[in-house]
């Protein structure tokens, strides 16, 4: 996963850039060395950016329920010793699943296979794919890249339908915001004698802004989803249905059913 915690820390120094900028042409205050230190906070800022594409391995430890308990990132130094945690708790309790991102799928074909697309995801493309013993998602985008399994049993047959916005427009929502104050502000740092005057960088800018209005709304428009639940009625995992594979969960609902009637 990407560490999209530095763009914010650009973005947080280029608007603080920006508000110290207005207040100082506010009460007029000028000398030769506020353009120049402006400029180099931002360039600052800028050189953080590299920072949020790079990508860090991440361990969560779950609970019976599949809660996550906790998240740690590592590195080559960091991921013997936790490797080593690992193999402690596993000596310690009954752990039912171990799942590393290296692991491959299994050789046979899968029984059923759903491809989705979730375009405010960061083009998140998420392959589900249904083998004779569990459920495995592959999921991988700009920012992450995500392997999930869970098996049968753990699963208790019962599903529902609901119908809910897509919260990830919020996602898409501040990243606009986050990229049009950050290329307006450092734009009119480095570029301010040009321009004065310009009306096409204004309605740029404007124009950029307005966005966010239809981009906010995007949440509230509702898509059906088909949820799978545990034995404690906790969602295991969800497909978002359609008319082209409503046919296809109709027989993966029966499949996955049948699988737990068996074990029961």
């Amino acid at each position: 996963m990407m560490d999209l915690g530095w763009l914010w820390a650009t973005f947080i120094i280029v608007v603080i850039v920006g508000i110290v900028d207005l207040g100082l042409d506010y009460f007029c205050v000028s000398s030769p060395i506020i353009p120049i230190t402006e400029k180099v906070v931002t360039f600052f800022a800028l050189a953080l950016i590299p920072f949020a594409f790079r990508q860090y391995e991440y361990y969560s430890f779950l609970d019976a329920e599949r809660n996550y308990l906790a998240t740690v990132k590592v590195n080559n130094k960091s991921k013997k010793a936790l490797l080593e945690a690992v193999a402690l708790i596993k000596s310690k309790t009954e752990v039912s699943s171990v799942t590393y991102f290296t692991d491959s799928l299994p050789d046979t074909p899968p029984i059923f296979q759903i491809t989705e697309f979730d375009f405010p995801d960061f083009l998140n493309k998420s392959q589900m794919q249904f083998y004779e013993d569990k459920f495995i998602e592959v999921e991988k985008s700009l920012t992450e890249e995500m392997t999930t399994a869970i098996k049968y049993d753990e699963l208790s047959g019962k599903t529902t339908v609901i119908k809910m916005g897509d919260k990830n427009w919020d996602t898409v929502w501040s990243y606009w915001l986050m990229f049009v104050c950050i290329t307006g502000i450092s734009i009119s740092s480095f570029f301010s004698n040009y321009l004065a005057g310009n009306w096409l960088y204004a309605k740029l800018l404007g124009g950029g802004l307005i966005l966010l209005i239809p981009l906010f709304f995007l949440r509230y428009i509702k898509s059906e989803i088909l949820v799978f639940h545990d034995h404690k009625d906790n969602a295991a995992f969800w497909i978002r249905t359609n008319s082209a594979n409503r046919e296809k969960l109709n027989q993966i609902v029966e499949f996955i059913k049948g699988k737990v009637e068996s074990k029961t």
